[in-house]
């Protein structure tokens, strides 16, 4: 009996320290909501080139103290639209002091045609190019000045030696943009070696320097951005063909992670691809746009097909998709709209005229019919459909 009654007493106290542990919590796991993709449209356009033709067609022909563009845009403006707008601007905007001129390959512009690029809808001029030093150091500060003054963002040429990336935020979207150039046509002191950047070496090779260089700028540029476009000033002039160092270039972008890569500086449009490196990173090239402005006839270091093509140019626009949660890039809805640039016998009459818009009849009154007889719509129509039927939406 005495042993029933501690064997009671143990299951007793057993029972109660059971009983005054706590109830284990069923352990809910919240997981946390995924943001949303972002979105942004994006528009490229060509080079700005101001040739002398349309200055003296700008200008007040008396005094000259005025230059406008009249409307020159007004036809090509619902194009540059878009979330963010970006082009090469060609020339310096040195302005007056400097001289004003279009010719002989040493460039400059005055200085209302800033703020005038900026009610039209750039946000961004790449500056980068070989004329990027016609008139100095002291035309590129004027010009970053000028551009920056009127609301525009500037890169691939600067005013100090040590400069960060140029990001644009649009749509919850940090958007990176580098520009480079193969060279510059005025020689550049060495105290300045800075002020334009440049992707090849004196003898125009893209070498392992370089290569270290644009790494390292791509790298610094991605750290900061989720999305990476690269502005290249680069390929041969008048020729569809798609150079060795273009192809150089474009691919080790596309292994560094750059998304995008507009290329400007042949004066005729050349083709389109998207880049697939060996980790299955896309990046769509665009290897030239043409000019977005210019002004000449019967360019004479160009072939009668490339002298017509010269006055074709093109603007894109495209859509970038942005994932936070995978940090994924995706480049959707490409279209390129070609563009003519119009202007009659003695250079007058200039308008930018969507492709979509010409005809015959204009073609038919371009001073360019004064130089080559197959400067027709339907030449030129065949000339865009062998570059980019099938391989971008165009029009």
């Amino acid at each position: 009996m005495k042993k029933m009654l501690i064997t009671l007493c143990t299951l007793l106290c057993l029972c109660t320290a059971c009983s005054s542990q706590p109830e284990k919590q069923e352990e809910v796991q919240h997981e946390q909501p995924k943001a949303e993709k972002r979105e942004v449209s994006l528009t490229f356009t060509g080079d700005i080139l101001i040739e002398d033709p349309l200055y003296f067609w700008m200008s007040d022909y008396q005094t000259k103290d005025t230059y406008s563009f009249k409307n020159y845009f007004d036809k090509i403006k619902p194009l540059l639209d878009g979330d963010v707008c970006i082009g090469n601007q060609e020339v310096p905007i040195a302005g007056r002091e400097y001289g004003i001129t279009g010719i002989n390959f040493m460039f400059n512009a005055p200085e209302e045609i800033a703020p005038q690029l900026s009610k039209l809808g750039f946000d961004v001029l790449t500056f980068a190019n070989n004329h990027s030093f016609d008139r100095g150091f002291v035309g590129i500060e004027k010009t970053i000045d000028a551009l920056n003054n009127a609301g525009i963002k500037t890169t691939g040429a600067f005013k100090e030696e040590h400069h960060e990336p140029l990001i644009i935020e649009k749509n919850g979207i940090r958007i990176a943009i580098l520009a480079y150039t193969y060279d510059t046509n005025q020689w550049i002191d060495e105290n300045h070696k800075y002020a334009v950047n440049k992707f090849l070496n004196a003898n125009h090779e893209f070498d392992e320097e370089h290569q270290a260089m644009i790494k390292a700028d791509v790298e610094k540029a991605k750290a900061v951005s989720d999305v990476t476009i690269a502005a290249m000033h680069w390929g041969t002039e008048f020729t569809y063909q798609i150079s060795k160092t273009q192809q150089q270039a474009a691919q080790f972008l596309n292994d560094c992670g750059v998304d995008i890569i507009v290329g400007n500086h042949p004066h005729t449009l050349q083709g389109v691809d998207t880049l697939t490196n060996k980790e299955g990173k896309e990046t769509f090239v665009m290897y030239s746009l043409g000019n977005l402005v210019s002004s000449a006839a019967a360019v004479s270091r160009a072939s009668e097909q490339f002298q017509n093509m010269y006055e074709v140019g093109g603007i894109v626009h495209l859509d970038v998709v942005f994932d936070p949660n995978t940090k994924q890039v995706e480049i959707k809805n490409q279209k390129l709209h070609a563009i003519v640039n119009h202007f009659t016998y003695g250079y007058d009459q200039y308008e930018l005229i969507p492709f979509k818009d010409y005809n015959e009849e204009l073609a038919a009154q371009h001073y360019q019919r004064a130089c080559s007889m197959y400067f027709t719509y339907d030449y030129l129509k065949q000339n865009l459909a062998s570059l980019f039927d099938g391989k971008i939406d165009w029009e």
